[in-house]
């Protein structure tokens, strides 16, 4: 088991704590409140912090190439009230559009560590705290990146995105009748190196009938490790089978293929994913989907979360088309310790030149 493997597990059972926490961070009109901070018990309720605990530590939260202020992360240090060395108070908060945050109500002349989590990518740092505010300077804000590893495919190239943002990763080929990807994914030790695996649309689907039991229980047995999984429109199988009832997709959504109807062109998403609506700007953002047969969701299991839902139009057996409404285009859900993204758009010959695509596909990736 990797380092980030063990400290999301000790986040789980410790802290109950998750990077979405923006929920918090918005006032009653839905504006950011850039001046937030809370302190809080280990059970989560208010604790009444004294008046002399006027300390506070101020920083901003970047991607891990510093080139892009990160939105939703979730920062926390502990105070230790009761003297016996442990910390007792977490003292938390969640970056805003700016990627600030703010931790007050801290005991001055004291060293604390801050610790921010984004997904699969965290960072720590130590601070003293002697009177006033402590401000991180922002040369400091950086997030550590996490092992990536991606499975190609023929229709999508998230690793370009991921390029994009300077982060590294591990190819696996899944093209070309390739058996790289099946090697790697039937190797769960090989497996458990990583943090993130990403699987693009096209992938083979080969696995299906030579090792599907296999790679179907070390997909599951890696996310609820820890490990975070994704995959984007024809590899919904890759999902599909390992957490049966998560996402229903049109059709008969057991098999390669048969999810496949989803017709050609722009829809209007509804951004439902609080940290994507702060990102965008806007409850709204253009998909396009300039290629048709995509794999479609219908509905989602209760403990799956809609990050984006549209109207949008899928065919049937005779050429006709009809309309599923509100269909999940984006969604996600937590298995164990770990994490799953679904998304029926990608990067392939999408127009990703749209803001709106292009910032959400990346918080996707640091969302992991």
């Amino acid at each position: 088991m990797s380092i980030r493997h063990a400290c999301l597990l000790l986040f789980a059972m410790v802290f109950a704590c998750s990077e979405y926490k923006l929920e918090s961070a918005l006032d009653e009109d839905g504006a950011m409140d850039t001046g937030r901070g809370s302190t809080s018990d280990g059970d989560g309720d208010d604790t009444a912090v004294p008046s002399s605990y006027d300390g506070a530590i101020t920083g901003r939260i970047c991607d891990p190439s510093g080139g892009g202020w990160i939105v939703g992360a979730y920062v926390y240090t502990m105070i230790d009230t009761d003297g016996d060395g442990e910390g007792d108070t977490k003292v938390e908060d969640s970056t805003d559009e700016f990627g600030r945050y703010r931790l007050s109500g801290l005991p001055i002349y004291r060293d604390y560590e801050v610790v921010a989590v984004k997904g699969s990518f965290t960072a720590s740092y130590e601070v003293s705290v002697r009177e006033g505010t402590t401000e991180i300077p922002d040369d400091e804000c950086a997030l550590d990146p996490p092992n990536i590893a991606v499975v190609t495919g023929d229709f999508d190239h998230i690793e370009d995105i991921i390029d994009e943002m300077g982060l590294e990763f591990t190819e696996f080929r899944g093209t070309g009748g390739s058996t790289e990807y099946r090697d790697f994914l039937t190797d769960s030790a090989a497996m458990s190196e990583f943090d993130i695996i990403f699987v693009n649309c096209g992938a083979s689907t080969e696995w299906l009938t030579t090792h599907r039991e296999e790679i179907r229980g070390n997909l599951r047995g890696f996310v609820e490790a820890g490990g975070s999984l994704y995959a984007s429109d024809w590899a919904y199988y890759f999902v599909e089978l390992p957490f049966p009832g998560k996402i229903d997709f049109y059709g008969d959504d057991s098999s390669a293929g048969d999810a496949q109807y989803g017709w050609l062109g722009l829809v209007t998403a509804n951004v439902v994913d609080p940290v994507m609506q702060a990102i965008v700007g806007s409850t709204s953002a253009s998909i396009n989907f300039d290629l048709s047969s995509w794999a479609v969701s219908e509905s989602l299991s209760p403990d799956v979360d809609v990050l984006l839902q549209a109207n949008v139009e899928v065919m049937d057996l005779w050429g006709g088309r009809s309309v599923i409404p509100n269909a999940p285009i984006a969604a996600r859900f937590d298995m164990g310790a770990g994490r799953v993204i679904y998304t029926a758009f990608h990067n392939e010959h999408q127009e990703t030149t749209t803001i709106d695509m292009r910032e959400i596909l990346e918080e996707i990736i640091l969302s992991l």
